[in-house]
């Protein structure tokens, strides 16, 4: 089973580091969005293809009919690989695992491109471009990587797009976790022209501090799949709530960008504070920073009402690697101060 970050339900004592979801929280104006949705509980929700296709589109500068919703992302990756049925597919390792569930349903073949501790976890681009061959249905990258916290910019991107459209590959781009990345605009691969063998998911999740109200969305070029994916999805998928949430973060240009700041600010002072302490190889992007210690933190954390993302249990991950979100400073001081006392340990 997928282990995930932010189960705190029995353990809500804790500070959550695990799960990088936005310490700023749920914006004002969304929040009610969410409540005035949830007085139009009474009739079912408007079918997808609606209003918030378009705001999403106007928001990201594509077409509407280039806008996929669901009810989050995980069901977004579960419709695309439902509709394309692949036969293989090729993800790098360690990295985000969510896509794994809805590919064994299918039966499809799973293969891992393993990237090296010694290299930092990053991947060597000529190498990966010769494992993407012509039986590779679908390549899986996630931007920022989730948790290594890898970032790749626009020319390594398009040159893997470029490969995909050779051997006719879909490359399906995660970038649920980019709007946090000062530079995110320059280093998204959305564009009204893209390929379409480029499909890119996000979400609302992160950004928005919204995790329980279930809303992502994938955009891609290719009119015939999108449409698929429509005719695939069950009723009513999106809820109300979600539909007036959505739109309203369409709106919230301000907050991201007071997010992007302010998370920036505090990723710098904990890396610092890290390096510190003695916890080397540390590094951060977006609104996560990943390092290695020793094995039996994750359980020393608990004890002291701090937990983190314990990576150990993923792909192609060496023990020792773990995962924390940026969060508030006062929160972050007491992150420090545990660490400091598991530093003493050692």
């Amino acid at each position: 089973m997928i282990q995930h970050g932010g189960n705190v339900f029995f353990q809500n004592t804790c500070i959550d580091f695990s799960a990088n979801i936005n310490f700023l929280g749920i914006p004002d104006l969304v929040m009610q969005a969410a409540r005035s949705g949830l007085m139009a509980a009474v009739q079912s929700p408007q079918e997808s293809g609606g209003t918030l296709e378009e705001h999403i589109a106007q928001w990201e500068g594509v077409e509407p009919a280039h806008v996929f919703c669901s009810n989050g992302a995980s069901e977004v990756v579960k419709g695309l690989v439902q509709a394309l049925q692949p036969k293989k597919a090729l993800l790098p390792a360690p990295g985000f695992e969510e896509y794994l569930r809805p590919l064994s349903m299918v039966q499809c073949e799973i293969t891992y491109y393993y990237t090296k501790e010694e290299d930092d976890f990053f991947i060597p681009l000529d190498d990966f471009l010769a494992h993407i061959t012509q039986d590779i249905d679908l390549v899986f990258c996630c931007n920022p990587n989730n948790p290594t916290a890898t970032l790749y910019d626009h020319e390594f991107l398009q040159q893997v797009l470029k490969r995909c459209e050779q051997t006719d590959t879909m490359l399906v781009l995660d970038e649920c976790c980019l709007d946090f990345v000062e530079n995110a605009q320059a280093l998204s691969m959305h564009e009204k022209n893209a390929d379409k063998r480029l499909f890119i998911i996000k979400d609302f999740t992160k950004m928005f501090a919204m995790p329980g109200i279930r809303l992502g969305y994938g955009l891609c070029t290719d009119l015939a799949l999108i449409e698929k994916l429509r005719s695939n999805l069950q009723s009513w998928c999106v809820s109300s709530v979600a539909k007036k949430a959505g739109i309203a973060c369409t709106k919230e240009q301000e907050f991201i960008q007071k997010t992007v700041f302010e998370t920036a600010k505090e990723r710098v002072w904990l890396l610092e504070q890290l390096n510190q302490i003695g916890i080397g190889k540390a590094k951060g992007e977006a609104n996560m920073i990943f390092f290695k210690s020793r094995p039996g933190l994750h359980a020393f954390g608990m004890m002291h009402g701090i937990m983190l993302r314990d990576c150990s249990n993923l792909e192609g991950m060496p023990q020792g690697y773990y995962r924390i979100a940026v969060r508030s400073r006062e929160e972050n001081e007491k992150l420090i101060e545990v660490l400091k006392q598991w530093q003493s340990q050692s």
